[in-house]
């Protein structure tokens, strides 16, 4: 199964490469660079403009403990690419050239018709949150502010030209511990996207999954959303007991958001 991977540049984007490398063809990794962070640091009070450094260097330690250090492997080829660009011509004509069987994403802009109109139902999308209920950008991290860690997970879906709507492959809750916080929660379920990903692609490609419309509205997030006071937001909502509460009452929760399951 000849695949690519058009991704981005942090650990947690390097792992999903890796578990791809091993378990499928992989011909090639897109990467590209991120957008700014949530808040311009000029903007920001003295006290502010810290907490908001420790908050991502915490998350960049917790990537590092969890997914390492370890580059993609040097034999599969790599094109690195600025913000923006990911539905660039040159993108195009690399991926008609390499001709593969699937197109896989993590953490690129969205792709552009001209893209998903050459490669049909072949792009697959792993989107960290579970759509339909928040989509976009952050949505592992929105619920947790808005104290809902019932809609934390992963969503395995085609890629189409609106924000996360495609047809559902499959979805995932991670296995949450009452003394998680939030980095750790995140890493969990990259950690356990990165697993099962292959599996996913192979059910699919034998025949196995059937996609499944999407049928309830949501919220879109944006990381121009995001500011210090709502960031201060899930932390506080950790300190509250609000993933104690969730897990004491979780089948209850649950129930009433049902999430697609081919595993």
């Amino acid at each position: 199964m000849k695949t690519v991977l058009l991704t981005s540049t942090s650990y947690r984007h390097r792992y999903i490469g890796r578990c791809l490398q091993k378990h499928t063809d992989l011909k090639l990794v897109v990467t590209e660079a991120k957008s700014s962070r949530i808040s311009e640091t000029n903007s920001l009070t003295e006290e502010e403009a810290l907490f908001q450094k420790q908050h991502f260097q915490n998350r960049e330690e917790a990537e590092i403990e969890f997914f390492g250090q370890e580059e993609l492997p040097s034999e599969i080829l790599q094109l690195k690419l600025p913000h923006g660009e990911i539905n660039s011509e040159l993108t195009l004509e690399v991926l008609k050239d390499i001709s593969p069987d699937y197109i896989l994403l993590f953490g690129t802009s969205i792709i552009q018709k001209k893209l998903l109109d050459t490669f049909p139902n072949q792009f697959i999308n792993l989107h960290l949150g579970l759509s339909p209920w928040y989509k976009g950008s952050a949505t592992n991290l929105f619920p947790l502010i808005d104290g809902r860690p019932e809609f934390v997970g992963a969503t395995f879906h085609l890629a189409t030209t609106m924000v996360d709507a495609g047809a559902i492959l499959h979805q995932f809750r991670p296995e949450l511990k009452k003394d998680m916080g939030l980095h750790e929660i995140g890493n969990a379920v990259i950690e356990q996207a990165g697993e099962i990903f292959p599996k996913v692609l192979d059910k699919y490609n034998t025949g196995k999954i059937i996609p499944q419309k999407q049928k309830d509205s949501g919220i879109i997030c944006r990381i121009k959303d995001l500011n210090i006071d709502k960031l201060r937001k899930a932390y506080k909502n950790f300190e509250k007991g609000m993933l104690v509460d969730y897990l004491n009452n979780k089948s209850l929760i649950d129930r009433d958001y049902p999430i697609i399951s081919n595993l």
